[in-house]
């Protein structure tokens, strides 16, 4: 089983901006160090606690810290672009790290806010289109070359991942033979175990061969919150419980939670309903609990790969959250 991260770029408290990123940096290290394969950054904009809204430099600074640990985004939310100028991008990226970068690709458009701002070229509808001309891009067809080139020049190429939850992405990913990233966090099934059977049977009963690959290739995400003992994976988890209800669009804290704002925070019986329910898009507790949950996934899902998302407070939590996940895998 080989192990990724996705990391957000959390602004922990009394931390700054630059500080967050400068973690993410050390972060990315130490996972390298354990034998982690990949490193995602994410996209997310105007959330205040979040740090990093342009993956792709965080990618350029991060493999010039790094050595071999394959690098993404997780995702690009290509709605947003160009999919021609995402390509060019990525391909720069892979033309300084050969065979280290990933593309992974979101459709998330966000509010209306960032929509306005971002003045976004494409709507969910477009999804599948701008997926096929990334792919076209990233993946040249000798046999039948593009009308345009997409520089630079490369004898290697980055590969392209699909993040969703979606039969219907997961049916285009199966087509175009590319890897398929299944999310358990993004929302809340009504069953998470027959949402990730049916979803990711369509990937590889549907999987063709490509540049890319010969064989399906899942990679099964999720929040993990663990710890050495199920009383510290509680107490971290209560922070990304608050986290999770998303008040003033994820902008309640301009710092991300610790445990003692966890504790004081006062929940309506409304809230503690909507947490309960939030408490199926994650993996909590200590490492029995967390291999117990993520092994039936893992079968289910059939994943060759999983995608820990550590969004717990303070990098020292997140550092021990991969070491203990290391132990369990690799």
């Amino acid at each position: 089983m080989k192990l990724n991260v996705l990391d957000y770029g959390l602004i922990d408290k009394n931390r700054t901006t630059r500080e967050a990123l400068d973690e993410t940096i050390e972060l990315a290290q130490k996972a390298e160090a354990l034998g982690y394969h990949r490193f995602w950054v994410a996209e997310h904009h105007n959330i205040a606690a979040f740090a990093i809204s342009s993956p792709e430099l965080m990618m350029m600074e991060l493999g010039m810290k790094t050595f071999h640990i394959r690098l993404g985004s997780g995702g690009i939310m290509a709605l947003h672009y160009s999919a021609y100028k995402v390509a060019e991008i990525i391909k720069t990226l892979e033309a300084r790290y050969p065979n280290r970068i990933d593309l992974g690709v979101g459709n998330f458009l966000g509010n209306p806010l960032v929509q306005s701002a971002m003045k976004s070229i494409h709507t969910k509808d477009d999804y599948p289109q701008v997926i096929r001309d990334l792919d076209a891009y990233l993946h040249h067809d000798k046999e039948n070359p593009l009308p345009i080139a997409v520089n630079p020049k490369i004898d290697t190429e980055p590969e392209l991942w699909t993040l969703s939850h979606s039969e219907e992405t997961a049916q285009l990913a199966a087509e175009l033979g590319l890897g398929y990233v299944f999310g358990i966090f993004p929302y809340m099934p009504l069953n998470t175990m027959e949402e990730a059977k049916k979803v990711s049977a369509i990937y590889h009963q549907n999987f063709k061969p490509s540049s890319q690959g010969s064989q399906p290739h899942l990679t099964l995400a999720s929040f993990i919150v663990i710890a050495d003992t199920a009383e510290e994976a509680e107490a971290m988890a209560k922070t990304l419980d608050i986290w999770m209800l998303g008040n003033d669009s994820f902008n309640e804290f301009t710092q991300y939670p610790d445990t003692d704002d966890a504790s004081a925070y006062p929940l309506t019986q409304d809230q503690k309903e909507l947490i309960k329910d939030n408490r199926t898009r994650a993996i909590i507790g200590d490492k029995e609990t967390v291999k117990k949950q993520l092994d039936v996934l893992i079968e289910a899902t059939q994943a060759s790969e999983v995608l820990v998302i550590p969004l717990v407070p303070g990098l020292k939590q997140r550092i021990r959250s991969l070491e203990l996940m290391a132990e369990l895998y690799l």
